[in-house]
């Protein structure tokens, strides 16, 4: 008897069919009939058939068979009641019912998602999966195209085996089916750099590599009269794919990178001059190697799209909606190729999603600059990912859309042609754009020592705190780390990560901190904190950082950091004393190191209410997009101006997306708790009121008569 339970059991609906195959011999022909069923623990029998006629020869077997009732907990089960020898091999259970009915196709719910939400793009296959842990692990594309059978089993970099059954040709039918651009994402000649060490292809034999994506725009695009054109009219499409985008590498950096993807570059625009190449700049938004990426993309001008991703907090979405107002609108275009909020416990709350809606907005400002974004990870399935949140969830039986897929629902089918000026206007106490909290010092794999330690309000002069380091520790709280004080020094001597220790008032605001360190051993350099508020709510100057390569001011907010202001080339010298200064005066930071100005930055201490924006559509309709993510409703009396001309239909349509708490989200029980409401509304005009519900995403659609 041989048994498989699939993942996580295998689920069965009553009254629907499924595709049994398998190959099967028997090499000295004692064997043949064999018996299979699928049954649960319990001995529920969801169905149960045979094979006969199993001869010496490798032979394909198939059969379709309806099943008699409902299991979750299923196990494939082979019975051989005879003695003697069998071999078996591509044993495969599949639906009937998938998307379009094809066969071995995908799973029909999935794909109806995705559907719905009409998407103008889909990259595939995304993130770390392109690099692998190395380069026997990496996605190549030619592997994945022909008869499953015949697709090899691989690990990938997420640590379990994919048998590429979801290759590129069935990709580019998907992008075809939901009408979207098909943005392949092609291995570059290197693996994940993100750990201790890169695989990479020696430059002396990248041609491979470089010709695997020549074949791919061929396989794609080329007629049925050239090689890969013509193996893709023998899958079943004579007609071209008409690809227009290509990505090299996935998150990858430096000048290894910047030389390989050059390579690729050249050699796709000399045969495919039409095809948009699209440059990665790293897996963070800002910082050294962000910054690297953008000066190297500029200085060759070899991109026609920069592709950033961004997993950050809500609040860092909420302040940085004015991201792109200082980009250079004659540089490559931007693509966002993955984002997400990730807040406390990376929850896909609503939280999340109306933080989203709000970049998403502003994002549509700049729609001259940011060309396409995308949220990523599509899709995870419950119990069996290392990853969230994601855009939807699913487990053997069924699927639900999560706010942030709403969110994109919402604001893709309300998209508008023209952005219209239109501003909603909340007034703030100046008083609260303040930083304000304790300060610590730190390190990150390295030992250091700290002396001379003052704390000067910027106000009044007054010395807020001293410290000598000839007493005890009592005036410190010691997070991690081992701390000592001798000869006035604060020393601290682990190579651990994260070690800081803290001291102060949280209500310190306007001060400057002023503190002389040295390097003893380790990776990186110096860690001074200011405004903390607890051990995940704070800033640090982060001095010698990422391997000791550059400087720069951070931000955690719920434990998640994120750079704010620009990054500067500084390393830390062992045994070496330095002078830092840090002056934080209202919401400006600026940080000095032996006298020099670093970093001069305001950051955005208070996020905002209320984020809107306001679009005309081919249609001519209004539609006014607004997200209130207080806990109060927020009434406007809305006027539009400057189209004297302007009448409208009294009635308005509106969408809502909302629910009673930020930290409300969707699930398997509750599927449908926040998803957009559709109500209309009277008495509209060019000037008329309206209440935008606490914590809510809300489109008003005028119509012109």
């Amino acid at each position: 008897m041989l048994s498989n339970q699939g993942y996580q059991g295998i689920s069965l609906k009553k009254g629907e069919y499924y595709i049994v195959t398998l190959y099967a011999r028997s090499p000295d022909g004692s064997i043949k009939n064999i018996n299979f069923e699928v049954s649960n623990r319990k001995g529920n029998v969801a169905f149960k058939d045979f094979i006969s006629d199993i001869d010496r020869k490798w032979k394909k077997f198939e059969k379709v068979i309806m099943c008699n009732q409902d299991i979750d907990d299923g196990r494939f089960v082979i019975l051989i009641k005879e003695k003697g020898t069998v071999d078996l091999d591509f044993i495969s259970l599949f639906p009937q019912n998938t998307w379009k009915e094809r066969k071995n196709g995908l799973r029909f719910d999935l794909v109806k998602w995705l559907y719905d939400l009409k998407p103008s793009f889909m990259r595939f296959p995304g993130g770390c999966l392109v690099q692998g842990r190395n380069m026997n692990e990496a996605y190549r594309w030619k592997f994945t195209i022909g008869d499953p059978l015949e697709r090899p089993t691989i690990p990938n970099f997420w640590g379990y085996y994919q048998s590429l059954g979801l290759g590129f040709y069935e990709y580019f039918l998907l992008c075809e089916d939901l009408g979207a651009e098909p943005i392949p994402v092609i291995n570059c000649g290197m693996s994940f750099q993100g750990g201790s060490y890169t695989d990479m292809v020696p430059l002396d034999k990248l041609d491979e590599y470089i010709q695997d994506a020549l074949d791919l725009i061929e396989f794609a695009n080329g007629s049925v009269d050239t090689k890969w054109g013509s193996i893709r009219a023998k899958l079943g499409h004579p007609e071209p794919f008409n690809l227009k985008y290509i990505e090299i590498g996935n998150e990858q950096w430096g000048p290894e990178y910047y030389v390989r993807y050059e390579k690729f570059y050249d050699a796709i625009k000399k045969k495919y001059p039409y095809i948009k190449v699209i440059f990665g700049v790293g897996p963070s938004p800002s910082g050294k190697i962000f910054d690297d990426g953008w000066n190297w993309v500029k200085k060759t001008g070899k991109a026609d799209l920069v592709d950033e991703h961004y997993y950050m907090s809500p609040e860092w979405f909420l302040n940085n909606v004015d991201r792109y107002s200082t980009y250079d609108r004659k540089g490559p275009k931007v693509y966002v190729g993955e984002y997400a909020a990730h807040g406390v416990g990376r929850r896909n709350n609503l939280e999340a999603a109306l933080s989203e809606a709000a970049y998403l907005l502003n994002i549509e400002k700049y729609s001259d600059i940011v060309s396409m974004i995308s949220y990523a990870p599509l899709f995870g399935k419950e119990g069996a990912s290392q990853w969230q949140p994601n855009l939807i969830w699913f487990n053997n039986r069924s699927s639900y859309a999560t706010p942030s897929y709403y969110v994109l629902k919402i604001l893709n089918e309300n998209k508008g042609k023209y952005v219209l000026p239109f501003k909603l206007l909340t007034l703030k106490d100046k008083a609260d754009e303040v930083i304000s909290g304790m300060i610590g010092l730190g390190s990150w794999q390295t030992s250091v020592e700290y002396k001379d330690l003052r704390v000067i309000s910027n106000i009044t002069g007054e010395v807020l705190y001293k410290d000598n380091f000839i007493d005890t520790l009592k005036n410190w709280t010691i997070a991690r780390g081992i701390w000592t004080i001798k000869n006035g020094v604060f020393s601290q001597s682990t190579l651990s990560e994260n070690c800081f220790a803290l001291t102060g008032d949280v209500n310190w605001s306007n001060y400057t901190i002023q503190v002389k360190a040295r390097k003893i051993s380790g990776r990186e350099g110096f860690l001074i904190m200011f405004g903390v508020k607890n051990s995940d709510n704070f800033y640090w100057w982060n001095i010698g950082g990422w391997g000791n390569s550059y400087t720069a001011i951070e931000k955690a907010v719920g434990g998640i950091k994120s750079i704010i202001g620009n990054s500067a080339n500084v390393r830390v010298e062992e045994n070496r004393w330095y002078d830092i200064k840090i002056e934080v005066n209202g919401n400006r930071i600026r940080c000095y190191l032996d006298g020099v100005l670093i970093h001069d930055v305001e950051d955005r201490v208070v996020r905002q209410d209320i984020y809107s924006n306001v679009t005309e559509d081919e249609n001519g309709d209004i539609l006014i997009k607004v997200v209130n993510i207080s806990n109060k409703n927020k009434r406007f009396s809305i006027v539009i101006k400057g189209l004297e001309n302007l009448r409208l239909e009294e009635e308005a349509r509106v969408i809502t997306l909302t629910s009673d708490s930020l930290k409300d989200e969707n699930s398997f029980i509750a599927p449908n708790k926040i998803s957009p409401q559709y109500t209309n509304i009277s008495g509209v005009d060019k000037n008329f009121v309206y209440v935008f519900p606490r914590y809510s995403l809300t489109v008003l659609r005028l119509k012109k008569r």
